[in-house]
C-alpha cells in the first residue's frame, strides 16, 4: 500500500473510532478493534465492496460484541451486526444500490445474512487495536505525507499536532463534535470568497456539512454563536443529478461528470440573465472527503460548475473567478460549455482539457497573437489554431510541427500569391476558421 494511502487509511480508522465514541449512548460499550479491508466479500451474498471499515463494539457489562461497517468511499455507516451475528444493511445503502441497478440489487441477496470476517488479511488490509487507537489519539497525532521526511518517528509518517489550533480549526472541531461527524465532512465558506461576492444576501459564517446519514446540509453561526439552518439551501438529494461540466478551481483538468448529490437553492442572487438556475453539486472522493461546487444552468440547458472557495482549500484562479462572476455580469455558462464541447473534439482532450485551453477556444485572437509573438506570421498562426480545433484534432506541438513543415514547403507563399489575385463578387467567406462562423454569428447578435 502506498505510504500516503496508509496514512489516509489510518486517519480514517481513528476518525471512525472517534465518531462512534462520541455517538454511543450506552456507557457499558466501547470501540474495540477497527479493521480495514481493501476488498470485502459479504459471505452468502453476491455483494462485494472495496474500502470497508469494520468497527467492533464491545459491551463490557454483558460481555457481548456487535459490529458497525462503514464505507470508505462515502464515510457513512452501511450496515450493523447484532449480538446474534446477523447482518443488517442500512436502508440508505440499499436504496443507493437500487439507484445503480434495481434488478441487480434484488439479485444480491442481502437479507438474513450471517456476518463473517475474512480469515486472513490481504496485503493492503490492516487492523487497529483499541490500545493503538487510544495511544495515537492521546498523542494528538495527525497523518501527514511529509511526516517521515520531517524526521518524525511515529508510525506511518505521523507527527504531533501543533498545541494551539487556529480559531477557524477550533470552530470546525466544535461543529464536528456537536454533529458527531468527522471534521473533513465540514466545509466553511471563506468570508472573501467569490461565493459571497456573487450572493451577498447569504448569511455570514456559512458552512456545509455531511451528517451521519450522508445528507449534506447548510448552516450558519448566528450572533449568539449558535448554529442555524440556512434559508437558501435545501438538504442534498441523490435525485435531480445531471451531467455537469466542472472547471473546478483551474488546478485540474476540466471534466464532464455527474455529481454524487445535489442541493437545490432558494433565493440566491441571480441578476445575470444568462443563468437559468443555480444548484450546489456535492462530490465525495474515494476517501470520503467532501467537496462542493456552485453549478449554474445556462440558457442552452447545460450545467457548468466551479469550486466554492472554502477555508483550508485552495483559492480559485483569477481566471475562474473573473469569468464566473455574477457581480460583474461576466458569467456566461453557455459560452463556457460550448467551449468545452469544442475543445473535447480536438487534440486538446488527449492529456485532459485545461481551463486555459477552454479560454483559448473562447479567445482565439489572443492565442493567435501569442503565436505571432513567438515569430509566426498571422496566416501561419491561424493555421496552427485550425489544426487544433478543426477535424485534425492536433495538439499544440503537433499543429506547430505540421505548420513548420508547410512553411518549409512554401505553402504560405503560394497562398499569399493567391490572395493577391482579384476575388470575384460572392466568393468572400465570413469565417476562415472553424471558429470563425460562430464568432461572426455572435457579433451579429
Amino acid at each position: 500500500m502506498p505510504e500516503n494511502k496508509q496514512q489516509d487509511t489510518l486517519k480514517k480508522m481513528l476518525e471512525i473510532g472517534e465518531l462512534i465514541e462520541q455517538g454511543r449512548e450506552n456507557e457499558d460499550t466501547q470501540v474495540g478493534t477497527i479493521n480495514y479491508y481493501k476488498d470485502f466479500i459479504f459471505q452468502g451474498s453476491n455483494l462485494a465492496e472495496t474500502d470497508i471499515f469494520v468497527a467492533k463494539i464491545e459491551n463490557t457489562k454483558e460481555n457481548t460484541n456487535t459490529y458497525e461497517l462503514y464505507s470508505g468511499k462515502t464515510n457513512t455507516l452501511i450496515a450493523t451486526v447484532d449480538e446474534q451475528g446477523k447482518l443488517h444493511f442500512m436502508p440508505e445503502y440499499i436504496e443507493s444500490l437500487k439507484q445503480i441497478d434495481e434488478g441487480l440489487a434484488q439479485m444480491l441477496r442481502l437479507e438474513d445474512l450471517d456476518f463473517q470476517l475474512p480469515e486472513e488479511l490481504e496485503k493492503e488490509d490492516r487492523v487497529l487495536t483499541r490500545e493503538e487507537r487510544i495511544y495515537l489519539s492521546s498523542q494528538k497525532i495527525k497523518t501527514t505525507k511529509e511526516g517521515k521526511a520531517k524526521g518524525q518517528n511515529n508510525a506511518d509518517g505521523l507527527e504531533k499536532e501543533d498545541q494551539e489550533k487556529s480559531p477557524e480549526e477550533d470552530q470546525k472541531q466544535q461543529i464536528a463534535k456537536a454533529k458527531k461527524v468527522p471534521s473533513h465532512n465540514i466545509l466553511m465558506i471563506r468570508e472573501n470568497s467569490n461565493f459571497y461576492k456573487d450572493h451577498p444576501n447569504l448569511e455570514p459564517n456559512l458552512y456545509f456539512y455531511r451528517d451521519t446519514q450522508g445528507v449534506v446540509k447548510a448552516e450558519y453561526i448566528d450572533g449568539n454563536g449558535q448554529p442555524q439552518p440556512s434559508k437558501y439551501f435545501e438538504a442534498s438529494t441523490t435525485s435531480l443529478r445531471q451531467e455537469t461540466i466542472s472547471i473546478g478551481n483551474d488546478g485540474n483538468p476540466v471534466t464532464k461528470e455527474v455529481p454524487h448529490q445535489v442541493m437545490k437553492t432558494k433565493g440566491l442572487n441571480n441578476v445575470d440573465k444568462d443563468i437559468r438556475d443555480i444548484r450546489i453539486n456535492i462530490k465525495i472522493d474515494s476517501y470520503g472527503y467532501l467537496d462542493i461546487e456552485e453549478a449554474r444552468q445556462g440558457q442552452n440547458g447545460d450545467w457548468l460548475s466551479h469550486d466554492i472557495e472554502t477555508k483550508g482549500r485552495n483559492y480559485n484562479s483569477h481566471a475562474v473567478n473573473q469569468t464566473t462572476s455574477i457581480r460583474t455580469r461576466a458569467a456566461d455558462p453557455d459560452r463556457q460549455t460550448e467551449a468545452y464541447e469544442k475543445a473535447a473534439n480536438t487534440g486538446l482532450k488527449e492529456d485532459g482539457i485545461e481551463y486555459s485551453e477552454m479560454y483559448l477556444i473562447q479567445h482565439p485572437n489572443e492565442f493567435i497573437e501569442s503565436l505571432i509573438q513567438e515569430g509566426y506570421q498571422k496566416p501561419e498562426a491561424v493555421q496552427i489554431l485550425n489544426y487544433m480545433v478543426g477535424q485534425e484534432g492536433l495538439n499544440l506541438e503537433q499543429a506547430k510541427q505540421r505548420v513548420n513543415e508547410e512553411i518549409e514547403q512554401g505553402k504560405f507563399e503560394k497562398e499569399e500569391q493567391k490572395e493577391k489575385e482579384p476575388i470575384e463578387q460572392g466568393d468572400e467567406e465570413e469565417g476562415r476558421t472553424p471558429w470563425g462562423d460562430a464568432e461572426d454569428r455572435r457579433s451579429r447578435r
